[in-house]
């Protein structure tokens, strides 16, 4: 019987109950109670009232498409250098005109993996084999007429070499300190044998074309190769001068070509917005 009753209070006391409802810029809101919390009934419209979304994109092309699609007065793209991250903000504010920024689209420029595998063997010694191995792995990316040779050329003579050795050995003593210097003049060339059978030395300089970042162009690499030769054995190694500064440069071609495919300004800084933390 006390079960009842409960239930009758509670039922009448929804009934005595009245449902404050009030329209805010179009959108129909209601005071609900127990708490009277203020709820927008936006959801139940056939249709949002502004867009909140934030899609994400990995080319350039589709991030592009999407802002030509969607871009108005004061849309902005932010890029971060850090992070090599755009975000364009649809809906940012315009002087005089603040706005909600809740609709954005972004891309992550992620580094290539062949950029990632190609700067693993920076100022790294490699025996012979391990630098054949190297070249097959970057074969397709040695620009030839740079390099003066082909790519099969190069790579037959890393499997095929010859190690003439000249040069002179000195040694000088300091008696009074007890001292020992070793001069070394090394004269010596290593040579290896192209798919005809001609043999050249080898460059002292190798020049390559590859993506930087993934999705986007090919970039411009000049690598030095110094080789390090005894009688018993022979080691390569390629230098990459400032590879910072080269991964810079490349993304700063990227910025170019977001700001001509989009038409917006590119603005260097971070952007978090209700519709864009991770």
């Amino acid at each position: 019987m006390s079960q009842n009753n409960d239930f009758e209070s509670a039922f009448q006391a929804g009934v005595a109950t009245k449902l404050v409802m009030d329209t805010i810029h179009g959108v129909d809101h209601a005071l609900v109670p127990p708490g009277c919390e203020l709820k927008s009934l936006e959801h139940l419209l056939p249709a949002p009232t502004r867009i909140r979304e934030h899609p994400q994109f990995s080319d350039i092309d589709g991030f592009a498409d999407y802002v030509e699609e969607f871009k108005q007065e004061g849309s902005r793209v932010f890029v971060d250098d850090d992070k090599h991250r755009f975000v364009t903000v649809f809906d940012f504010h315009a002087p005089e005109s603040p706005a909600w920024c809740d609709h954005s689209a972004s891309i992550q420029m992620n580094l290539a993996p062949e950029w990632e595998r190609f700067t693993v063997f920076d100022s790294k010694a490699m025996a012979p084999k391990q630098f054949a191995e190297f070249l097959e792995d970057n074969v397709a990316y040695i620009d030839e007429d740079a390099s003066g040779m082909s790519a099969a050329d190069l790579l037959t003579m890393a499997q095929t070499f010859k190690i003439n050795i000249k040069g002179n050995v000195e040694v000088e003593e300091t008696l009074s300190r007890g001292l020992r210097k070793m001069v070394i003049q090394d004269d010596s060339t290593l040579r290896g044998q192209t798919k005809e059978g001609r043999e050249l030395e080898f460059p002292e300089k190798l020049f390559f074309r590859l993506r930087i970042f993934k999705n986007h162009k090919t970039y411009p690499i000049e690598v030095y190769l110094r080789t390090r030769t005894s009688q018993e054995s022979v080691a390569f190694m390629i230098k990459i001068p400032d590879s910072e500064g080269l991964l810079e440069e490349a993304f700063d071609k990227v910025i170019e070509d977001v700001r001509e495919e989009t038409g917006l300004k590119v603005l260097k800084g971070s952007f978090s917005g209700p519709s864009h933390r991770r």
